[in-house]
């Protein structure tokens, strides 16, 4: 009867949430992977950056799109920030960040 009562403290404790890193050694890798995706994933945006300012073109750039992605991000960072996932937060906050260049570039060309 003790045990179920510390498992159910502990649950109670944590929120019902897994402990990170996990336990699972499948899950784990995958949670420190995601530290590496969050930081890679907003890279995928520095061509557009570079081509956008040394062309000092924003043709065929939709300003709205760009805006609305931004946007998006800002929420899913808040998000991350309410629920103390530092993946999403950080991620989003890095995303959020290069499309607000994109976006001031657009403005500026």
């Amino acid at each position: 009867m003790n045990g179920f009562h510390h498992l159910r403290a502990r649950a109670r404790a944590t929120r019902g949430l897994e402990p990170f890193p996990s336990r699972n050694k499948m899950k784990r890798f995958l949670d420190y992977l995601m530290y590496g995706v969050g930081i890679l994933a907003p890279l995928a945006l520095v061509p557009q950056i570079l081509q956008l300012y040394t062309t000092k073109s924003g043709v065929g750039l939709s300003i709205s799109t760009w805006i609305l992605l931004t946007m998006v991000n800002i929420m899913w960072a808040i998000y991350g920030f309410v629920h103390k996932d530092n993946h999403i937060f950080f991620a989003n906050i890095l995303i959020a960040l290069f499309n607000s260049v994109i976006v001031v570039g657009v403005l500026m060309y």
